[in-house]
């Protein structure tokens, strides 16, 4: 039961829109240790994510009277839950506390979200499209309409629809994120970077778009396929990394641990024999520095290393600093490398 209830279905839960079979399931999974950890993880990545979003948001006072009728409107209208979860009190105080939380940033979200649209009607519904863009040095946490879930990484964008509508659910991503996509086998999620479309069903997996360089497609869970215009289909299994080289317009498939996959959301970097020249370009984006090399020939030194994004940027660097032997210079946000 364990390996069938995702975060994605978790969330999908929360926000009221699982089926009566997705309910059942949950609830029998809820009865389990398992069940009310992975609750407390998702509450907590909502609620991480959710602040992050407020500090963001700037609102008049119009819109701040717009949002408290909203909120009252929204907590008058909250119903207990029906489902059979039993949760231990100390479990129950932390969701209703979750609950009217995020009730709260959602009014405000509806408010701050305004800013990104594309389009926007007053006085009719429309089916706006969403961008979400992260500067260097800064990531995001996005539930979309169906319950997925993005983690969308520094100097990158993503576009979307407010709420999907078709037989298909497709957005457009330019950079690199990690998804954990709710199952829903009637309604395909196609993600569209440049020529290259990543089709699943319900999966958890990671795509590194950026412009000029190869693109990868990385699965962690599930199963994802991977087309390219005029270039066939490739379908990854769990572990299994493939790689579209634009340039030479050829496909590489290779094994990678899906640790190493998983755990890019938690800013976990993996590198495997590679430069660091390519190791300087994936700092740059997550500590919003600039690297350079005084040295042509140790930007082409190769290394294998684990690293922590969530340290700080001068401890990254004495460890790469002790493997490649190399010397640095730190000023402001100017590093270089001799």
């Amino acid at each position: 039961m364990a390996n069938t209830i995702t975060k994605a279905l978790m969330n999908k839960y929360l926000d009221h829109r699982c089926t009566a079979e997705e309910k059942l399931r949950i609830a029998a999974f809820m009865q389990q240790r398992e069940g009310q950890q992975l609750l407390d993880e998702v509450l907590t990545e909502r609620l991480t994510a959710d602040m992050l979003l407020m500090e963001q948001i700037r609102v008049d006072d119009q819109q701040a009277e717009e949002w408290k009728t909203t909120l009252r409107q929204r907590i008058a209208a909250m119903q207990p839950e029906q489902e059979p979860v039993v949760l231990r009190p100390k479990r129950l105080a932390f969701l209703r506390r979750a609950a009217i939380w995020t009730l709260l940033v959602s009014a405000l979200g509806t408010i701050g979200v305004h800013q990104y649209r594309k389009q926007y009607k007053t006085n009719a519904i429309t089916l706006a499209n969403l961008e979400k863009q992260n500067p260097k040095g800064r990531r995001a946490v996005i539930t979309l309409a169906d319950g997925s879930v993005i983690h969308l990484g520094a100097d990158s964008k993503l576009e979307y629809p407010e709420v999907f509508n078709g037989p298909t659910r497709e957005i457009t991503l330019t950079g690199e994120a990690f998804f954990e996509i709710s199952e829903d086998p009637t309604h395909p999620f196609i993600v569209h970077t440049g020529t290259v479309q990543t089709r699943v069903l319900g999966t958890s997996f990671k795509i590194n778009a950026f412009k000029g360089t190869p693109l990868t497609v990385a699965v962690a869970t599930g199963k994802v396929q991977v087309e390219h215009a005029g270039n066939g289909v490739t379908v990854l299994a769990p572990g299994q990394q493939v790689t579209w080289d634009p340039v030479a317009q050829q496909t590489a498939i290779a094994e990678m641990p899906v640790a190493d996959i998983a755990g890019w959301k938690n800013a976990r970097l993996a590198f495997n024999n590679n430069t660091l020249q390519e190791v300087a370009a994936v700092l740059e984006r997550w500590y919003n520095v600039s690297i350079r090399f005084k040295q042509p020939v140790t930007a082409q030194k190769r290394i294998t290393v684990t690293l922590s994004a969530n340290r700080p940027m001068e401890e990254t660097l004495r460890v790469l600093s002790t493997g490649s032997r190399f010397t640095y210079k730190i000023n402001n946000r100017q590093i270089t490398i001799h």
